[in-house]
């Protein structure tokens, strides 16, 4: 059975459905683990195969309480390394742009904004999360090598539905996009990044990101 969204009663309880659904989906989704064996299969069955081992940390009672925080912070992010595709991410986030910058800058960006993921959604995963679990409704495959997985995540007694948009690539199927409630991760951080250079430069919003004066989206 396909769930679908509520019907949102005014702008408001979009603005929270928006808001809740974008957060725990990418906090969540850190804790993806690693696809190296899955190179053969659909982008569901590597999810569905993988995500234990997010799981797993998160629920390690060695690593429980602060004396291991710093330690779980530092497999979660590696494991999520290994799924998301941070490099195509941080193409797609300034779009055309992109393109312009040469290639010291495309990596200072990519540094940059990687680590402004790291500092934005582990520590926020490891603060929220409270035994969640995703809840897989079907596949679409758009072609061989792009899928979107449709999940929901029961948050509050309410079903919050969210797309995964990942692509194939040698060493597996990785994620390069969160949907929720018809919002893009990569559109909302685009949107923001294409402001932020059309009044400024990238050297200003490169020290933003490592100062973490950005909204998460």
């Amino acid at each position: 059975m396909r769930v679908m969204p509520a019907a949102m009663a005014n702008t408001g309880e979009v603005c929270f459905y928006r808001t809740i659904a974008l957060n725990f989906a990418s906090c969540v989704l850190i804790t993806l683990g690693c696809v190296s064996q899955a190179q053969s299969g659909d982008a569901l069955e590597t999810l569905q195969s993988t995500i234990e081992e997010g799981i797993a940390i998160l629920d390690d009672p060695e690593l429980a309480g602060l004396g291991g925080r710093a330690e779980k912070e530092e497999k979660l992010w590696r494991l999520s390394e290994r799924l998301f595709d941070y490099p195509a991410m941080s193409r797609l986030v300034l779009g055309s742009y992109w393109d312009e910058l040469t290639p010291r800058e495309q990596e200072e960006f990519f540094v940059a904004f990687t680590g402004f993921l790291r500092r934005a959604y582990v520590p926020r995963l490891l603060e929220r999360y409270s035994g969640q679990r995703l809840y897989y409704e079907g596949l679409q495959t758009v072609s061989p090598s792009r899928a979107v997985v449709e999940v929901y995540v029961l948050w509050n007694q309410r079903k919050i539905p969210f797309s995964i948009h990942m692509l194939k690539r040698h060493e597996g199927w990785k994620i390069y996009d969160i949907s929720a409630v018809g919002v893009s991760a990569i559109k909302n951080y685009r949107a923001q990044f294409r402001w932020l250079l059309l009044s400024g430069t990238l050297d200003q919003l490169i020290v933003r990101l490592k100062a973490r004066t950005l909204p998460a989206s």
